[in-house]
């Protein structure tokens, strides 16, 4: 997928004008995308427009017009988006309790790693591009959000644009649940995954 640039984004000032239309068009999109896994972890299948929007709340909230500070925004946000043959989910944890956050989170280090899109006979399992940065080395506990990637060989990819039931999966030895995707929301990856070359 081709990363956003400075031509994407929308001045602060017109933003704020756009801002309700936005965001009702962008609470649709999520509504799609977003998907319950289980009590405890929900994720969201990122898009161009999904990034996009977080690029513009920071603006608009910031009220960001500094050329440099938008390019580092741009660099920080394409993390974001999945590579050639890949499909990207922010992973969200969501315990309230800070105490058992943090007891979860110690239980589960390495959660980007187990991670599964399955579909036919196929796997397809997560990694996280920077995953250094998401456990503290210290305190031996995993972060409460991780940006996944879902790499697709061309065998993987060309099953999936002919299924019809994808389970996503999380297959960590001390925790495990799955949910299956709905089909409104296989058919806007199926698009997604078919312009990547």
């Amino acid at each position: 997928m081709s990363k956003l640039t400075k031509s994407d984004l929308i001045p602060y000032e017109k933003y704020k004008m756009l801002q309700d239309k936005f965001l009702k068009e962008i609470i649709a999109v999520k509504k799609v995308r977003r998907v319950k896994i289980s009590d405890l972890m929900t994720g969201l299948f990122e898009s161009k427009l999904t990034v996009l929007y977080q690029i513009q709340e920071m603006i608009r909230i910031e009220q960001i017009t500094d050329e440099t500070y938008l390019n580092e925004l741009l660099n920080v946000y394409n993390d974001l988006l999945p590579e050639t043959n890949e499909l990207s989910m922010t992973l969200f944890i969501e315990v309230h309790n800070q105490e058992e956050l943090r007891r979860f989170n110690k239980n589960i280090i390495g959660i980007e790693k187990y991670v599964e899109l399955q579909f036919d006979d196929q796997v397809v399992t997560s990694y996280e591009p920077k995953d250094d940065a998401n456990e503290d080395k210290e305190e031996k506990y995993t972060q409460s959000i991780h940006y996944l990637h879902f790499p697709f060989t061309d065998i993987q990819k060309s099953a999936f644009l002919n299924t019809n039931n994808v389970i996503l999966k999380v297959n960590h030895p001390n925790y495990k649940a799955e949910t299956k995707l709905s089909f409104e929301l296989i058919d806007e990856l199926k698009k997604q995954l078919a312009k990547q070359g």
